[in-house]
Parts: C-alpha cells; structure tokens; sequence
C-alpha cells in the first residue's frame, strides 16, 4: 500500500506519465461514448438496467475509485483554493462539452493546476493557454453567475489524490455528473464535498428555490421548510436561497484530506 501511494503521489514520475496518457488518450473517447450511452444516440442501450449494472461494475466504480473522481466545491471555497494555488495555471475548452456538442454553456472553463497543468499544455499545446490567478477566478464567477457548480478532480482519488482540474460544470454537459447521476453513486461515487448545507429555519420562508437549484436533488421541503437530504456539498443552494436561510457548514472526512488544504 506505501509503495502504491508512492508511485500515485502528487508529482511522482508515474503520477505524471499516466495523467498524460490520460489526458492525450483516454479522456476525450471516454466522455464521448459515456455521453452517447447514457443521453445521446446509443441511450436505447445505456437506460437498460442490466447494461447499467454492467457498466457500473466493469467500468465506472474501478475509474471512479481509482483512476479519477471529483469533488463539489461551493464557489467561497473555490475561490479561496485558487487563491492558495501555487505553480502555473492554464484554461482550455471543457472537455465534456467538446467531446458531445450538446451544451449552450461556456467552453473555456476547465482550469488545469499542478500537474494537471503540465499534462494538458503537453498533451495539447494549441489548446491550452498558462493563464494568471486573477483570470481563474474571473472565469469560476462567470460560471457561478450562471447557475453552474465546481469540481475539483483528483487523480488517483483512493491512494495519491492528485488534484489536477477545476471544472466548472453543469447538469446538460458534465459527463461524469451525469454518469453519477444515471449509474448511481454506488456504482459511479463522486467524493463528497467538504461542507454540508444547513437550513435557518427562522430565516427559511419555504420558497423552494434551493430544491429546484440542487443539481443532486438532496433539498426538499419539509412542513413548509427546506430540508436537506444527502448533502455533495456544491453550495448551489445557499447560492439560490433568497431569504440567505442556507449556510454550508465545514464538514471532516479523512477520505479528503489533501496536503494542500
């Protein structure tokens, strides 16, 4: 276990190599035959229970467990993590979006850090641009504005937790989203945010708006108050909550803990 810990560490030359790889070879045929299968022109295929299971089983919970899962971030949070980042930083075109075309949201939002940043601008120079912190956090507040969450990926996520991507993503485009949400957390988990939402229920006028920004439906509204279920921590809620009824609270799970937070 030390030694693959090691070898799939932030920085190790093994952690780099593969994330190239993944990069320059798998990601992109990867999101577009995910998307087929599961909204586009193969879904007859995709929506079949037995075919989910299969997939789940075969392909979506070995990836998400140990080659590459995401985190939601609530915007706050993000914005403090671009703030801490050190090393170069570069943007390109969201790789869900380009590989389906079926989206109306911005394409250059995928911000590639640490060696995320040096497997991208190798993997596909003419695409990728080094761009500065303040140019970062100008694009994840376009995002936020738009109604759109954050996710920040990480390679390795079981054993080395290489952070490498923000993603600024949304229920139409972002492929992996929507495979949790098709295949189901058991068989395609996402790692769950670090903070939880949690209703002031002397502030809480009942509006529903949080139930109807929640991209994971976890709010719901209980004797005429929202409630929240099974929180991934996006902050989308308290973003929407007119009468500011919704806090997130900071959560510890030791899964996430990452030698840059």
């Amino acid at each position: 276990m030390t030694m693959l810990h090691d070898i799939t560490m932030e920085g190790a030359s093994f952690q780099r190599r593969a994330l190239f790889v993944f990069a320059k070879f798998v990601e992109l045929p990867l999101l577009r035959w995910s998307y087929q299968l599961l909204r586009g022109r193969w879904k007859w295929l995709g929506s079949k229970p037995l075919f989910k299971k299969i997939m789940g089983v075969v392909l979506a919970r070995p990836l998400a467990l140990y080659g590459d899962s995401a985190r939601p971030v609530p915007y706050k949070e993000i914005v403090e993590h671009i703030n801490r980042l050190d090393g170069a930083i570069a943007v390109g075109a969201c790789r869900c979006r380009i590989s389906h075309h079926s989206c109306p949201h911005p394409l250059d939002t995928d911000i590639v850090i640490r060696t995320g940043t040096e497997a991208w601008l190798k993997a596909f120079p003419r695409d990728y641009r080094v761009i500065d912190k303040q140019e970062a956090l100008n694009i994840v507040g376009r995002c936020h504005e738009l109604g759109m969450f954050h996710m920040l990926f990480f390679h390795f996520p079981s054993h080395g937790k290489a952070e490498y991507v923000i993603c600024n993503c949304c229920e139409c485009g972002c492929v992996p989203y929507i495979i949790n949400r098709e295949l189901g957390q058991d068989y395609f988990p996402l790692l769950r945010g670090r903070s939880a939402a949690v209703t002031i229920d002397d502030k809480c006028d009942g509006s529903g708006e949080c139930v109807a920004a929640c991209p994971f439906g976890q709010r719901e509204i209980v004797n005429g108050k929202g409630s929240t279920l099974d929180c991934f921590g996006c902050g989308l809620c308290a973003a929407a909550c007119p009468a500011n009824a919704i806090r997130m609270n900071h959560t510890e799970h030791d899964c996430y803990e990452h030698p840059h937070e």
